[in-house]
């Protein structure tokens, strides 16, 4: 995803860190990223190729609680720092044990802030053999930004990015992509924590005064913006945490339990009253139980209530009910600024958006998929999509976007993708590799919408008994039986995996939908398999599709046959309601 031109904060860039030069013999291109942090030190390998896409190969982190006690007296505690350099060693032998050819460490509020931070630099610097970087709160409010620049397409709303750590939170608000302002608060889920506790029961009176003390400190360095932001993405383990306890929550309504499979967090969207909400039920808990509650770390049970409230008055000051949960940040923004530096990506300013389809295509590609019935099967259901919307005017309908159009094509070039692992049962393997591929240009949810849809490209119709259907939202449940009643007869219309349909023209008649097929030679065994996959299309648009063959070579050569008794009354689509009860 591009991130557009102009975008820093107005404050000069910190100068480009020096990289560590780890390993020369390697003959795979990886790097090393180290996030010092006041609550935990994270790590991340990745794996670049030659256009500077990378795939995470190690990610890991450990609790440290390097600023724990800063609050009180000014200065690292010795048993954190002891810790600390312990842990960055293991994580550096981690690094050259995948030979990588560059490791960047860098430090934040709890070092920026420290009176002995030189001690702790230094004996990175003499027991480690690293030279660790503090970067100051704009630098890592930046880092932050590109990150979600980067995996979300920001460009054309007024968003924010808030990256709670355990020391400070920063904040950056930008219209259209473009930074307006970027603001460092010295309050974190650990140094709040410090400072009023860990919160539970019977301590309403100590709630309510850290609430009313972060009120303060945001209105005192946020003005109030002048559009309110359409979301709100939130990096750190703050936002990784509320999103999995929401989405265990979610399943246990929905499946019954509580052990769902959580695939992704990133782009998991959440309201504010799903934040208040979680909030509440949190601080009334003590410690030890909340850190039985599913999706919740145990390590951060302490510190939960702290970070929450801080994202509550972030959101409540911006005026935002949308919250988007980004699983990166800060060590993916080294990550992204290393490839620029060492000549592996382009630069911002010049890097191309990757589009939804041409992120299918790529994974459709790596997956082996057979590239002329793939893209064939997007053809026709595209095909059908426009005309059946055309006649339905459905124009208005969520499922009917151009957003829902993008993720049909998607669904049809990767349909068939399961092939990798069996062919039995190949349409829910195609579900699970999508719904995990971490694919560029695509949300969590978008992500759940097209592995939905290609799943259905064959057997079943969408069911609520189906766990992963039934886990979307309503109207995302409905957009799935929509662009799944195109992709079953596209992919029936090419039943012999030989492109023998030139393509297809939808007619509305009084009793039926006429589909005309166009194919030199009348295609008998495609035409079957698109009959038989018409049962969907007929529940949600109840008119009975009925197939005819017309001889022709292309769409172009074939003039659009006429509304033979057609209605003047548009086809209607299926309501939310009634596809909820199917």
């Amino acid at each position: 995803m591009t991130l557009p031109p102009d975008t820093h904060p107005p404050t000069p860039p910190t100068p480009p860190t020096p990289l560590a030069r780890v390993s020369d013999t390697s003959t795979d291109r990886r790097l090393a990223a180290i996030d010092v942090g006041s609550n935990s030190i994270r790590l991340i390998v990745v794996e670049y190729d030659h256009n500077g896409a990378y795939k995470v190969i190690d990610d890991e982190k450990i609790l440290t609680r390097l600023g724990s006690g800063l609050n009180d007296t000014g200065a690292l505690d010795p048993d954190s720092i002891d810790r600390s350099v312990e842990t960055v060693l293991r994580f550096k032998k981690i690094a050259e044990g995948y030979s990588v050819n560059h490791l960047r460490a860098v430090a934040t509020s709890a070092i920026r802030e420290a009176s002995n931070s030189k001690e702790f630099i230094g004996r990175l610097r003499d027991e480690v053999r690293i030279e660790l970087v503090v970067i100051d709160g704009d630098e890592e409010a930046r880092l932050a930004f590109r990150s979600v620049a980067d995996a979300f397409d920001i460009s054309a709303i007024d968003s924010a990015v808030a990256d709670i750590g355990g020391g400070s939170t920063e904040i950056v608000l930008s219209t259209r992509g473009v930074i307006t302002e970027v603001v460092s608060i010295p309050i974190g889920a650990v140094r709040l924590t410090e400072r009023f506790g860990a919160m539970g029961p019977g301590n309403g009176a100590g709630f309510y005064e850290m609430r009313q003390y972060v009120k303060g400190i945001i209105r005192g360095a946020i003005d109030k913006p002048d559009t309110v932001p359409a979301v709100v993405f939130g990096t750190g383990g703050t936002f990784t945490n509320m999103a999995a306890v929401a989405m265990h929550r979610a399943g246990a309504a929905a499946s019954g339990k509580l052990d769902i499979d959580i695939p992704s967090l990133r782009g998991y969207e959440i309201t504010r009253s799903d934040v208040l909400h979680i909030l509440a039920t949190l601080r009334k808990l003590p410690v030890e139980k909340r850190a039985s509650v599913p999706g919740l770390s145990p390590e951060r049970a302490d510190i939960i209530v702290a970070g929450i409230v801080i994202v509550d008055r972030v959101m409540k000051h911006l005026g935002a009910n949308r919250l988007r949960v980004h699983d990166r940040g800060i060590r993916d923004g080294i990550v992204l600024d290393m490839l620029e530096e060492i000549g592996a990506r382009p630069t911002a300013q010049h890097r191309q958006r990757v589009s939804r389809p041409s992120a299918a295509r790529q994974f459709a590609v790596a997956c082996r998929y057979e590239e002329h019935h793939g893209d064939h099967v997007a053809r026709l259901a595209l095909q059908l999509f426009d005309q059946v919307i055309e006649l339905t005017g459905s124009q208005e309908l969520p499922w009917a976007s151009g957003d829902s159009r993008e993720l049909l094509e998607a669904a049809a070039l990767l349909h068939d993708i399961g092939y990798l692992v069996n062919y039995t049962k190949h349409h829910k393997h195609a579900y699970h590799l999508i719904v995990h591929s971490e694919m560029p240009a695509f949300t969590h949810r978008e992500l759940e919408i097209v592995a939905n849809v290609a799943r259905y490209h064959r057997r079943a119709c969408p069911k609520n008994k189906h766990k992963p259907f039934k886990r979307l939202a309503s109207e995302d449940r409905e957009c799935v039986r929509m662009l799944s009643a195109f992709l079953r007869i596209a992919d029936g219309l090419d039943r012999t995996h030989a492109q023998r349909v030139h393509a297809i023209r939808v007619i509305r008649d009084k009793e039926c939908v006429r589909i005309v097929v166009h194919a030199e030679e009348e295609p008998a065994v495609d035409i079957w398999g698109g009959e038989r996959k018409a049962d969907l299309f007929h529940e949600v648009f109840h008119f009975c599709p009925r197939f005819e063959w017309s001889q022709s070579v292309n769409l172009e050569q074939t003039p659009l046959l006429p509304r033979v008794g057609a209605s003047d009354a548009p086809i209607k689509p299926i309501g939310t309601s009634q596809a909820e009860t199917q």
